[in-house]
């Protein structure tokens, strides 16, 4: 039973090892040349796979938190359905908010040096609302916790 329990630390240290390679070769592995408007520039050469490890990172902890979150709501619900709306409001609330910052949101194209991406309007409205979102919650986050301390001295 006890080396069950010592499987998420395991996990965990494991990940923690990856990071640690991965940043090390990225800040001490080889660097390339690349041209950007007549401008030379170095890069590390390992750019793309250290990306592809953040993707993949954000990808299991977004799976892993959906998982649980999901086993948690279910059971919740199986047990006391009362306790199931507050979680429900704050959907809500978020789905509103994303609905409110998508309208609010500028499709002006952006002129990068360099960039050739997308022109599409629709990719600079979705990329303004997740940012303004992302704003507002770090807001509310920031509020909520110097609200709980002064709550606390209270």
């Amino acid at each position: 039973m006890q080396n069950i329990l010592n499987i998420p630390k395991y996990i965990l240290w494991g990940l923690v090892a990856l990071t640690i390679i991965f940043t090390l070769i990225f800040f001490c592995g080889d660097t390339e040349s690349y041209t950007c408007n007549g401008i030379s520039i170095e890069a590390p050469s390992f750019v793309p796979t250290f990306i592809g490890l953040a993707y993949a990172f954000i990808i299991l902890a977004s799976l892993v938190t959906l998982v649980f979150a999901l086993k948690s709501f279910v059971s919740k619900l199986m047990t006391d359905p009362k306790s199931v709306m507050v979680p429900l409001i704050f959907i809500g609330v978020l789905c509103v908010l994303l609905l409110v910052t998508y309208f609010c949101a500028d499709t002006k194209v952006i002129e990068i040096t360099g960039y050739e991406g997308s022109k599409e309007p629709w990719v600079y409205r979705i990329t303004n609302m997740c940012m303004m979102s992302s704003f507002i919650l770090a807001a509310v986050a920031f509020l909520a916790t110097i609200g709980s301390s002064l709550f606390k001295k209270l």
